[in-house]
């Protein structure tokens, strides 16, 4: 009998054990539930807000690139509107210094004696020396038309160039690019008109060495816009008090007929070593009055033609080197 007891005891205190330790892992299932729950509220809710940080970091990731477009449309513009500036000056101060109201003396002389001429033309002094004048007059217009008629082809080629500009941007969106046949010396030469200011520096000696080269097929606005910059960059290196000489040289040719290299050289105020690994990133600049856009464009552009800028210097005072590395395709490289 006190065996039985003593088994109904044990028995019940062992149920009485699995009831307390099936109740306390019910209590911590409930817990793990709820703490599941509550982890996985804590997940949806981290998703949700990574999810509109990756929206909100596109948003800006594009307005970005937006106005880094703008940016580099704008500084290449300025360029180029610098030259028109200048074209229209020159135009203007033409215009204001022609001999054309001489013409028109002239006629009213002819008009006052027109009843008579012959005598007008033959025993005034001022109508003996009528026809030279007006023989000599006719030259200097000849001249001031010609001159005008160049000056107005300048203006057409910069505002073509202002239009492509704009009309490359599209690039940017998987437009193709527009290649074609160009003239390396020619495009040299618009690159210095839109310097125009440059021809006139005293501080500045321009020298080109331009192998002789047919017509290459090049995207001719982008080439130009790196021309550009990189000849107005060399002119304000050549201007720094620390520039170590005036020369600025253009060059270009090809190695072995293959890919075409335009380099820009300078004797301006250099680039320091540790400038040369970031001198192409957007907004760097060493200029007081830089904004680093620039050479940025400039290797987009290099970029967008399958090429390469680079630079090089030995450092401040020494001088720099920009140089433009284009492909030509295989059939041109042969």
């Amino acid at each position: 009998m006190l065996f039985r007891s003593e088994v109904r005891r044990l028995n019940a205190e062992l149920e009485h054990r699995v009831r307390e330790r099936t109740a306390a892992l019910e209590l911590a299932n409930q817990n793990l539930s709820a703490l599941h729950a509550e982890l996985e509220q804590r997940v949806e809710d981290r998703t949700r807000e990574l999810r509109e940080a990756q929206a909100a970091l596109l948003t800006s990731a594009r307005q970005a690139g937006m106005a880094e477009i703008a940016t580099n449309v704008l500084h290449n513009v300025g360029n180029v509107l610098n030259s028109l500036n200048v074209a229209v000056g020159m135009a203007s101060r033409r215009l204001r210094q022609s001999r054309l109201p001489g013409l028109g003396k002239s006629v009213g002389l002819l008009d006052e004696h027109a009843l008579e001429l012959p005598r007008f033309l033959s025993e005034d002094p001022r109508g003996r020396l009528l026809p030279d004048y007006l023989r000599r007059l006719d030259d200097s217009l000849q001249q001031e038309h010609t001159e005008m008629q160049v000056e107005l082809g300048h203006m057409a080629r910069s505002i073509d160039h202002l239009k492509d500009i704009v009309a490359t941007q599209q690039s940017y969106a998987g437009a193709p690019h527009m290649v074609a046949p160009t003239s390396v010396q020619a495009m040299v030469d618009d690159a210095l008109r839109m310097n125009a200011d440059l021809q006139s520096s005293p501080h500045i000696d321009v020298e080109q060495d331009i192998a002789p080269l047919p017509d290459l097929p090049l995207d001719r606005h982008r080439t130009l816009q790196v021309l550009v910059n990189l000849i107005s960059n060399a002119k304000q290196a050549l201007e720094a008090p620390e520039a170590a000489g005036k020369l600025l040289r253009i060059r270009a040719w090809r190695q072995q007929e293959g890919a075409l290299w335009l380099s820009v050289e300078d004797q301006g105020d250099g680039i320091a070593p540790e400038n040369l690994a970031k001198i192409f990133a957007h907004g760097f600049t060493t200029r007081e009055h830089g904004h680093g856009f620039g050479l940025h464009s400039c290797a987009l552009a290099a970029r967008a033609m399958g090429g390469e800028l680079l630079a090089h210097s030995e450092g401040p005072g020494r001088g720099a080197t920009f140089t433009l590395v284009l492909p030509m395709p295989s059939e041109e490289a042969a």
